[in-house]
């Protein structure tokens, strides 16, 4: 996720750093001037690191702040930099520095509007006021998506397993997918033998390496995780059930179930946590299909 930001918008900052220090170059004032040379360092640094959240965090700030310097030391000379606000609120940041952008852009705009007159004052700061409400429900979106896509992007750390609760919602949404599409999907659970955070933690890893990405892992409780096969047909499904007991037999218990509408994966964790050893698989006791 963090590269998706990075490649697109590497140009577009070594270009910017260009016309900042051409724009510097031709200024005279020395306050401009180390505005600009600060803008170019911060740029270049832009172009030439990984972007993860935390780098924009830092960097937002440091924009922010020498863009309102910019419009407070020379606002006719550089009225136009209002129209960046928006543009930073598209970046990933905390709420509360997106609340701080806004009321820069409203100083910004303050600082600007006082030579205009009124009608001017008046449908520019109309015009940045949209922009920067589309702007904010925008980044909004965005911040929605990244939260969703680094919960999916699961089995890292310790509680970046889905839920129960979620475990119970995506049951009833697979059992209404199989009856649409008349797939094969069933609930895989393992307990391993021995306990402690580092066999759960190899657990966790090793699961990641043996389902698709559009398949959840999930913890049942502290010693019990699920998984969702997801199968075109009862042939694939016994495939695939068949090389990832293989893998992991050896060291975990394992109880196998296809969905139902009645299918608790507590009821089954219980289960499993009694089972003696080895591998079960409950047979399919009418066709759902």
């Amino acid at each position: 996720m963090q590269s998706k930001y990075k490649t697109p918008l590497t140009g577009l900052f070594l270009l910017g750093a260009g016309l900042v220090a051409i724009t510097a170059w031709q200024e005279d004032d020395p306050i401009t001037q180390g505005l600009f040379i600060a803008a170019i360092v911060v740029l270049t640094t832009l172009a030439g690191r990984h972007l993860s959240p935390r780098a924009w965090a830092l960097t937002i700030p440091v924009c922010a702040l020498l863009l309102l310097a910019l419009l407070w030391h020379a606002p006719m000379t550089y009225a136009i930099g209002v129209w960046l606000w928006p543009i930073m609120l598209l970046a990933p940041q905390p709420r509360v520095m997106r609340y701080a952008l806004l009321v820069a852009a409203a100083l910004g705009w303050w600082h600007v509007q006082a030579p205009l007159g009124v009608a001017q004052a008046a449908l520019s700061g109309a015009l940045l006021a949209a922009l920067m409400a589309l702007g904010f429900a925008k980044a909004n979106e965005h911040n929605r998506l990244r939260q969703e896509l680094e919960r999916r992007h699961r089995l890292t750390l310790e509680d970046s397993l889905w839920s129960l609760n979620r475990l119970h919602h995506d049951l009833s949404v697979e059992w209404s997918r199989r009856q649409r599409e008349n797939v094969c999907i069933e609930l895989f659970m393992v307990r391993p033998y021995q306990r402690g955070r580092n066999v759960r933690r190899r657990l966790r890893e090793r699961l990641a390496t043996l389902i698709h990405a559009f398949e959840g892992c999930y913890r049942v409780d502290a010693q019990t995780f699920a998984i969702l096969l997801i199968s075109k047909d009862e042939q694939h499904a016994a495939s695939r059930r068949d090389a990832i007991s293989a893998e992991l037999q050896e060291h975990c218990r394992i109880r196998i179930a296809p969905i139902s509408p009645d299918l608790d994966p507590v009821t089954l964790g219980h289960e499993l946590a009694v089972q003696a050893s080895g591998l079960h698989i409950r047979q399919e006791t009418a066709d759902h299909a």
